[in-house]
């Protein structure tokens, strides 16, 4: 994904709480019109109508405020991604819901093998199983 995209959305997930949810655009309406056009006001509109809900299945499956933070942006991006394929349009926030679900999945997996491999205590890295020893000179 260029970077140039990648800051649009993350603008515009970081503006969504400023966004006003236009009661008269169905889901549909807002992601066939962010399909088409790429327009921002409708991908901040489903973030800001959205977005509570994706944050609390991320927050409920992730004990680490930071890691549900990542799989909640993780979430929007994979929209981002996979608009058009989202078919029917007005199943947008059922798709969100699973997306969010399976990203918070994968981040949970992920912390589990990071403090796997995390020495208790000590705040470092373990050494790989059969990595060669480096004593530092004295």
């Amino acid at each position: 994904m260029a970077t140039n995209q990648l800051s649009r959305v993350i603008q515009a997930l970081r503006s969504a709480s400023g966004a006003h949810d236009q009661p008269t655009l169905s889901d549909g309406l807002l992601l066939e019109s962010y399909v088409r056009s790429r327009e921002e006001a409708a991908f901040a509109g489903l973030v800001h109508r959205h977005g509570p809900m994706v944050w609390g299945v991320c927050r409920r499956m992730l004990h680490c405020h930071q890691d549900a933070e990542d799989a909640f942006q993780a979430t929007f991006l994979v929209l981002v991604r996979k608009a058009s394929s989202i078919v029917p349009r007005d199943m947008v926030a059922n798709w969100l819901y699973g997306v969010a679900q399976q990203t918070a999945l994968k981040a949970r997996a992920t912390a589990a093998k990071r403090r796997g491999r995390e020495k208790p205590g000590d705040g470092h890295a373990r050494a790989r199983p059969g990595a060669p020893f480096y004593p530092l000179p004295t």
